[in-house]
C-alpha cells in the first residue's frame, strides 16, 4: 500500500473560543491519520495554522522518524514582513522539513493560489482549520473536495 499524503489547510486567524483546544485536536487527529498510513504531511507555511501544524508534525517525528514534512511555500520572500519571533519560528521549521517547494522565487498576485492547489494536487486528505466562507482556505477545501480529498475541518470538531 502507497503512503498516504495529507495537507494542512487553515486561517492565519485561529477563534478566540478554539486557540486553546485546537493544538490538542490537531495534535491526536495527526496521530490518528499517521495510524492509518500517512507519511507525508505538508504545510503551506503561513502564520496561524499552517505554521501550527508543520511545528506539530515536527514534534511527532521525534517518535516518528519515518514521517516527512514537506513545505510547500508560495515565494521565497513569504516572511518577510512578518515581526523576527514569528520568521524565527518559520525558519526553524523550514530547516526541520524534509522537503521545502518554493512556487514563485518573489511573490506575485498568483502565488498563494498556486501554492494552494500544489498543497491539494497529489494527496489523500485535506486536514483545515476553516470557519468561514470565503478566502484562501474556502478555495483550497473546495477545490479538495473536487478533486475528491477526504476532509477534516477540526473547527467543527471543536
Amino acid at each position: 500500500m502507497d503512503d498516504k499524503i495529507c495537507s494542512f489547510s487553515g486561517h492565519r486567524q485561529i477563534a478566540k473560543i478554539h486557540v486553546s483546544a485546537l493544538p490538542e485536536l490537531l495534535s491526536k487527529t495527526i496521530d490518528e491519520l499517521i495510524a492509518s498510513g500517512v507519511r507525508t504531511f505538508r504545510s503551506g507555511g503561513a502564520l496561524g495554522f499552517d505554521m501550527l501544524a508543520a511545528g506539530c508534525v515536527l514534534a511527532k517525528k521525534r517518535n516518528n522518524p519515518d514521517i516527512r514534512l514537506h513545505m510547500i511555500l508560495p515565494c521565497r520572500n513569504q516572511s518577510a514582513r512578518w515581526a523576527e519571533k514569528f520568521r524565527r519560528a518559520y525558519d526553524n521549521i523550514l530547516s526541520a522539513a524534509d522537503e521545502v517547494t518554493y512556487i514563485a522565487e518573489q511573490y506575485d498576485a498568483f502565488c498563494m493560489q498556486r501554492r494552494n492547489v500544489a498543497l491539494v494536487d497529489g494527496a489523500d486528505i485535506l486536514l483545515c482549520y476553516l470557519t468561514r466562507s470565503f478566502g484562501g482556505t474556502m478555495s483550497t477545501v473546495n477545490y479538495a473536495y473536487d478533486e475528491n480529498l477526504k476532509i477534516i475541518n477540526l473547527a467543527t470538531l471543536l
